[in-house]
């Protein structure tokens, strides 16, 4: 009995694995990339009555609680602050809300922060995603974080409207997903305020933090590699019966 369990925990986290190289990773980046989207969007817009004010005093109040900090305390300060905007974004069906709460509100301060220095937004942004690192690990983290929540949405619909005698959807297998984005994420976070913790230090000499950066791309896609070797072993292409839509409940 325990084999048999320590077997089907090795294949809950191997058809995990497979589930984000394959469907998750497209949720990912589409996420991504409607993120970007409506950053420059947003930050495009004039600002309704009071907006300015408001999010002005944000951007200045950011930037007093990281002056004159030690290292330590800016990378947890940054950490602690965006690892609970991601877990709120991971919360099923809420998480698209807070999401789209949380971006609408980044994009705000940047456009205050942009009409102070009497700056173009879509200046600051391409400046902010071109030359700093840390931009390319926080904000897929979001999209992460928010894509977690919809798969999890999107396996209990393929559980709740499926008719056949056996079902696709296994719960342990989108538990053990939704544990997998939970340790992304946090790892995604984590490396994200180490960057930009660093970043903040160096000042003028930010640009070489590229150069970690770029050992980061590296060894991210072997894992991806890694990843999809996993999914083809696991057989994930979906059956037959999975394109009939076949399956009736969700299996535990």
């Amino acid at each position: 009995m325990v084999a048999e369990r320590g077997g089907e925990a090795r294949s809950g986290i191997r058809g995990a694995i497979a589930e984000l190289a394959s469907r998750g990773l497209l949720v990912y980046l589409a996420l991504f990339a409607i993120e970007i989207g409506l950053f420059f969007v947003i930050s495009s817009l004039p600002f309704f009555s009071g907006e300015k004010a408001l999010y002005t005093g944000q951007a200045n109040q950011l930037n007093s609680t990281f002056a004159n900090q030690s290292f330590v305390s800016t990378f947890g300060g940054i950490f602690v602050n965006n690892y609970r905007i991601a877990l709120l974004e991971m919360v099923p069906g809420l998480g698209v809300i807070l999401f789209a709460a949380s971006l609408y509100a980044t994009a705000r301060v940047l456009e205050a922060i942009a009409d102070n220095e009497s700056a173009s937004p879509f200046v600051v942004l391409v400046v902010l995603l071109l030359f700093f690192p840390h931009s390319y690990i926080e904000l897929p983290a979001y999209a992460v974080a928010t894509g977690a929540g919809l798969l999890l949405v999107y396996s209990f619909f393929r559980w709740l409207f499926a008719t056949g005698p056996r079902s696709p959807v296994r719960l342990g297998d989108a538990l053990w997903l939704l544990a997998l984005n939970l340790v992304l994420v946090t790892v995604m976070l984590l490396v994200a305020a180490l960057f930009e913790s660093v970043e903040l230090e160096l000042g003028g000499w930010f640009l070489v933090t590229w150069v970690p950066f770029a050992v980061l791309v590296v060894l991210t896609l072997k894992l991806k590699r890694r990843a999809d070797r996993m999914r083809k072993e696991n057989g994930v292409e979906p059956s037959a019966e999975e394109k009939a839509g076949d399956g009736s409940r969700l299996a535990v």
